[in-house]
């Protein structure tokens, strides 16, 4: 049977931002005429890549991903994501992860994300978010000083590249801001009908403030190096005033 895999979107060339971390910048379509980025990461150990938040190459920058090492993994972190999942599972012979329920794009998962499960990376592990209506999780790595990626929950925006005039002006109306930020309409999303956006899924970010890490990179804005785990407070504060004194 012939499948229709979505095509390759404009996207960058692969950079590397740590020893053992890569990203693509690309860009995806929401809307007829928007356009906003996403990024994919790239995370290295020994010779085996783990791919998160797959996004499709072009030709070229595929043949370069198979000369960083073999890709060995694929991870879906957010729910709404995964476009590219079922043409990475098919075309290389990698292990694809994501968590229960976490099905609006195939493929099904060959190995299921729990928290304080496997991890497809030595040492990482993966924090989900229990309360959130639909499934999403953040991975954290040991490499230099603590990495995070995560998808939609926390997001580091420092201009509006890869996206449109239209793109730009959706983001900014659903309270999208430069800096760091839990977004409010994810937040929203997220809520469980009858919940209170402004309480619910506190509980998650809380025992998120626990991991220890430098550094961030999601599935949409930029990389922040070095000082992420501050701004990651800054915003949980913000976002959720008088979370440190929650039960």
């Amino acid at each position: 049977m012939r499948i229709n895999y979505p095509q390759a979107q404009p996207h960058g060339e692969i950079r590397q931002l740590l020893p053992d971390l890569f990203c693509v910048p690309g860009t995806v379509k929401l809307a007829p005429g928007v356009t906003i980025n996403r990024n994919m990461a790239i995370v290295r150990w020994r010779e085996d890549l783990t791919l998160i938040n797959p996004v499709r190459l072009r030709p070229q920058q595929e043949e370069k991903l198979r000369d960083l090492g073999r890709v060995r993994h694929a991870v879906r972190l957010g729910y709404h994501h995964g476009q590219d999942d079922l043409y990475y599972r098919d075309h290389f012979d990698l292990t694809f992860w994501r968590q229960v329920g976490s099905d609006f794009y195939p493929p099904g998962a060959d190995r299921v994300i729990r928290e304080n499960g496997e991890c497809p990376i030595p040492d990482g592990r993966f924090l989900e978010f229990c309360h959130s209506r639909f499934p999403e999780a953040v991975l954290w790595l040991p490499f230099n000083g603590g990495l995070l990626l995560s998808c939609d929950a926390l997001q580091y925006w420092g201009s509006w590249g890869g996206c449109n005039w239209f793109g730009r002006n959706l983001l900014r109306l659903s309270g999208l801001r430069c800096g760091m930020q839990i977004p409010p309409a994810w937040r929203t999303r997220m809520t469980p009908d009858g919940g209170d956006p402004s309480y619910h899924l506190q509980v998650d970010f809380r025992r998120l403030l626990g991991l220890s890490f430098l550094h961030l990179l999601a599935a949409h804005g930029e990389f922040c190096p070095d000082c992420a785990y501050e701004k990651v407070v800054t915003a949980v504060e913000r976002a959720f005033p008088g979370i440190d004194k929650a039960a």
